[in-house]
């Protein structure tokens, strides 16, 4: 659960940028904007004062009738946050000409609620702060573009669990987004798999969340088992001696045990699927043949109106992890993101 195991366990796989097709150096000083709010209404019916952190390159367009029409938001998966998306050759996504291309297009990068630069369990409260769900992280990331004053998305990317707020915000505010491209996450309830590791890490932690504690060794473990492909899990751990070096690797300088915890947990409730059809955006739906968390055989039906895109394995995919590489997804979402952003 710590940075070094984020980057390489498949569902956990922040975002960063391998290769890029234009020279383009993201700004030396992207800063972390803060938008206070007195209260935050929980759907779990408490309230609290909430930090929501974000960050944003380009800047707003304004169309005929005054609104922003040139907005954009990316949503990180689990344990990573709006950051990870900056890395030093993000060119594929932001440079000249990329569909991102900051000279015309306003990207927003939230930090969703218990993540990043917003509050979590952490700051203050622990254990005790509110159980936020999917719900509670989109309702925060719309009141981040309320205070920015954007009141339509022309793209909404997300990777991961940021697919599956994709998905429940495009359910639940249908007017609100023009075209979703949701990577690595279905719009169905999590299940088999994927829903046992998430419980069991959540448990481990919460019983034992010191840090580097047994808790964590032993989601540390439930992770690799669950979310890496098998023939990679050989080559990450061929013999006991290589694991437990692995381990402890992926142990040092690990974040809050409370904080994962709670971000496993808000998975709980989901399942958008069953408003599928109030969706109004344009969908794009991409995953990975060799994903293991969303086998291709268990895939859900999507409406015949979404595109679904499944990339085939290869030697440059490696499962849910390969989220972490645009070089091969960005060309085939590219040409729906270009036709979102096309004014």
């Amino acid at each position: 659960m710590n940075r070094a195991l984020i980057a390489v366990v498949a569902a956990l796989a922040p975002i960063v940028i391998a290769a890029a097709p234009v020279d383009f150096t993201v700004p030396a000083s992207v800063p972390v904007e803060h938008l206070r709010v007195r209260q935050f209404d929980f759907s779990g019916g408490r309230s609290a004062p909430l930090k929501l952190g974000y960050r944003t390159l380009g800047s707003p367009h304004k169309g005929p009738d005054g609104s922003i029409d040139n907005a954009v938001v990316l949503l990180h998966g689990t344990g990573g946050s709006g950051a990870a998306f900056l890395g030093p050759k993000a060119g594929l996504l932001f440079g000249p000409g990329a569909p991102f291309d900051i000279t015309r297009t306003y990207v927003i990068l939230p930090d969703t609620i218990g993540i990043g630069s917003s509050t979590k369990p952490s700051d203050s409260l622990g254990v005790n702060f509110p159980h936020y769900d999917y719900g509670d992280m989109v309702k925060g990331v719309r009141t981040v573009l309320a205070e920015l004053k954007v009141t339509k998305v022309r793209a909404v990317v997300g990777t991961s669990m940021g697919a599956m707020l994709g998905w429940t915000w495009a359910e639940a505010y249908p007017n609100e987004i023009d075209t979703l491209v949701a990577m690595g996450g279905w719009p169905t309830a999590v299940a088999g798999r994927n829903l046992v590791w998430r419980i069991a890490a959540r448990d481990a932690l919460l019983v034992s969340p010191l840090p580097g504690g047994s808790g964590a060794r032993v989601a540390t473990g439930i992770i690799l088992v669950a979310t890496v492909p098998a023939a990679l899990l050989t080559k990450l751990a061929p013999d006991a001696p290589t694991l437990q070096h692995l381990i402890d690797a992926r142990l040092d300088g690990a974040p809050d045990s409370v904080d994962f915890a709670f971000q496993l947990d808000a998975v709980r409730n989901y399942s958008p699927a069953a408003g599928i059809e109030r969706v109004t955006a344009k969908v794009v739906e991409l995953n990975f043949a060799d994903d293991i968390l969303y086998p291709v055989a268990e895939r859900p039906p999507l409406p015949a109106r979404f595109t679904r895109i499944t990339v085939p394995a290869s030697a440059a995919t490696s499962g849910h992890a390969t989220l972490g590489e645009p070089s091969v997804w960005m060309p085939l979402v590219a040409p729906a993101l270009r036709a979102a952003l096309a004014r």
